[in-house]
């Protein structure tokens, strides 16, 4: 289901632009908080308490996060569930800050070629990374090959699939993809859990002056946003402020028995031997540096 707009553009480059952008990113203040609350980063607060929430109903003891960046939300979900972490991110800078950070299991690596076995995770999730991707068909079903329970993706809502021109460039959101209802529905299948969070009325407060107040009535800021929208928001609502901006999709893995988790080939997902650079594979002859001590990156195959 690759997007028509898409068919032109070079898949290299645009990943070379993709992970720089990242990197820079990463470089200049973080895309991810570390430890307490920063101004920077309230929309992954925001987001946090929408995704704890949905996965308060879902048994799970081990999980991946696709799109992890320097681990934030990775570790949430430790703290909230106690579940097995591991995670994955274009950026070898962002999982390089993850590892040293929280000490998960973290490689540079593409969302389209997942560097495991199928069924390794109990869950596999995504945050607002599958509107980046070139390929979101490709990636969903990485995602459901190596997952044995459930998948779950967030995303902003859009109130068509064309609504905004693809940003190649990254020059300011970096999204080439929108989602509307019908598009996540043609994705994800008519059985897929769809719900959405976050209200353009609540969140406009939160932005305006509630994630600048004390912890208190911060967070009394975010609970109101997640409440509201999940009683009165809608996607496509005719009253603007109370549409909801974000998907939150719940659908299934493939059910296959338990692959081990471990770093394994991302093109045969055949295991692969350790030495002093790096990882290597046999079947494919491919090679994979370190991006850091124990950070494999799989996007730079030699």
């Amino acid at each position: 289901m690759t997007d028509s707009r898409h068919q032109k553009v070079d898949h290299d480059e645009y990943l070379g632009i993709a992970r720089r952008g990242m990197n820079a990113a990463v470089d200049d203040r973080g895309h991810h908080p570390h430890g307490g609350y920063t101004p920077s980063a309230w929309r992954h607060y925001t987001r946090r308490l929408a995704l704890l929430d949905r996965l308060s109903s879902l048994e799970f003891s081990s999980a991946l996060d696709v799109g992890c960046a320097e681990g934030f939300f990775m570790s949430a979900l430790h703290d909230a569930r106690g579940a097995e972490m591991w995670g994955i991110d274009l950026s070898d800078r962002a999982v390089a800050v993850a590892s040293s950070r929280y000490g998960f299991p973290v490689a540079a690596a593409q969302a389209i070629a997942l560097p495991f076995a199928d069924g390794a995770f109990d869950l596999v999730y995504s945050t607002e990374v599958i509107e980046h991707v070139l390929d979101p068909a490709a990636m969903l079903a990485e995602m459901r090959r190596v997952s044995r329970r459930h998948v779950l993706v967030t995303t902003p809502v859009s109130q068509n699939d064309h609504e905004h021109e693809p940003d190649y460039q990254m020059q300011t959101t970096g999204h080439v993809n929108d989602f509307d209802e019908p598009s996540m529905r043609r994705l994800f299948g008519q059985d897929a859990d769809l719900r959405t969070f976050r209200c353009n009325a609540t969140f406009a407060l939160v932005t305006a002056f509630g994630r600048k107040l004390p912890s208190g009535p911060r967070d009394f800021f975010y609970e109101l946003d997640r409440r509201f929208a999940k009683r009165f928001g809608s996607p496509h609502g005719r009253f603007v402020p109370l549409r909801n901006r974000d998907w939150i999709i719940v659908t299934t893995g493939t059910g296959t028995d338990a692959g081990p988790r471990e770093w394994r080939c991302p093109r045969c997902h055949g295991p692969l031997a350790e030495d002093e650079e790096g990882l290597r594979c046999a079947s494919d002859h491919l090679s994979f540096p370190y991006a850091a001590p124990g950070v494999p990156d799989f996007v730079a195959a030699g």
